[in-house]
């Protein structure tokens, strides 16, 4: 027997003579009961939790590191600066572009002016042929004139287009000069320092989101099945948190070790509250698809602290405490290993948070549940 359930028996026992004493006061709790219920039993699967968005952050320019901004354990925003590589270079190559699109957008200028000329002077040739003062050779050498001008704009507007092209590539690298957040996360790891000469492709910095986080499982094959149809919630137990959190099946990829026939799932977090981490251990629980008698609790009967799970249970109208080991959960009840607890025995589920034993109960009714026990038969052992 062990010493909590020792201690819980005593209690029940020296109940009565605490309260001939002058004992606690009353506490006003609602009650449930516990019961059997058929459930389909579930297994622990072991894995970690990991973020979907990792990025390790490269250069995409060469260059002398001028400023490092963040440090491992720095939250960043998207779009938030991490880093500056020294974009002299860059700057100096900007300037140079701009000045060939001036320079080919004044060529321009001009074709478009030797062109506009070339026209007026080959219809001018042509108005001097219909009255007789012109010959064939000076409108077909305005002809060839207007087509060469016509050719030179044409050549300036693809050069203004490649210069424009090159001032775009120059931008660009400058702006790769500063190395930004891509998305909303916390720096895991930085990988270079204020000096440092990077080259391209150069790592800088490993971001990952906090915010969308995934826990990897390892199924056996014998639960594939049930694990594939099955479209409930699933309890992932984290021991960093002494505490579980709920997730949902993304998928299972269908792709198995050929050594160990387990195959890789992913399951979505939920509501994970900020106090999970990538890299921290889980059990998931994972449905088996056999079913089986458990001994149920509604999941507002157990109290945590920081000696672990609890309950308080009536005995004869006052508040005794068992320990839980709990199974799983099942929607809005908990299954958990049989003990001191049997089925019809009553547990409180509403005004738990500051009880202890030895604490004389008055039950609150609530209609609903209390129609529901006229109605259900009592369970025997």
């Amino acid at each position: 027997m062990s010493q909590q359930t020792l201690i819980t028996l005593l209690l029940a026992v020296l109940t009565p003579a605490v309260l001939a004493q002058g004992g606690p006061p009353p506490a006003k709790v609602m009650l449930d009961d516990a019961r059997i219920e058929t459930l389909t039993e579930v297994r622990g699967v072991t894995g970690e939790i990991r973020s979907p968005m990792r990025s390790r952050l490269a250069v995409q320019v060469e260059g002398i590191v001028l400023e490092m901004l963040v440090d491992e354990g720095d939250d960043v925003s998207a779009g938030q600066i991490i880093a500056r590589i020294d974009d002299t270079r860059a700057r100096l190559d900007l300037d140079r572009n701009k000045a060939e699109v001036a320079h080919a957008e004044a060529l321009i200028e001009q074709r478009t002016a030797e062109q506009d000329e070339a026209e007026r002077d080959l219809e001018r040739s042509l108005e001097l042929e219909r009255r007789g003062s012109s010959n064939i050779t000076e409108i077909d050498e305005s002809r060839t004139l207007l087509a060469a001008r016509r050719a030179q704009l044409a050549q300036a507007r693809a050069e203004l287009m490649s210069a424009k092209s090159d001032l775009a590539l120059a931008e660009r690298e400058l702006a790769d000069a500063t190395i930004r957040a891509p998305f909303d996360g916390r720096v895991v790891e930085t990988s270079t320092e204020v000096g440092q000469w990077i080259a391209r492709g150069g790592p800088v910095a490993t971001i990952v989101s906090l915010k969308s986080l995934e826990a990897r499982i390892n199924v056996p094959q014998k639960y594939y099945r049930s694990l594939r149809d099955s479209k409930g919630e699933i309890e992932i137990m984290v021991p960093a948190i002494d505490g579980a959190v709920t997730g949902k099946l993304i998928a299972i990829i269908p792709q198995a070790d050929s050594l160990s026939r387990l195959f890789p799932a992913r399951i979505r977090i939920m509501d994970s509250g900020e106090v999970l981490r990538p890299g921290m251990s889980i059990t998931a629980m994972v449905p088996t698809g056999i079913l089986a008698d458990q001994l149920t609790v509604s999941k507002d009967a157990i109290v945590r602290t920081a000696a672990g799970e609890h309950l308080f249970y009536s005995a004869d109208g006052v508040a005794a405490m068992m320990p839980v080991q709990r199974l799983f959960g099942a929607g809005e009840r908990v299954a958990i290993r049989p003990g001191i607890l049997k089925p019809g025995m009553r547990v409180v589920v509403d005004g738990n948070e500051r009880m202890f034993p030895g604490q004389p109960l008055i039950e609150l009714q609530d209609p609903e549940s209390a129609i529901e026990r006229a109605g259900r038969k009592p369970e025997t052992e």
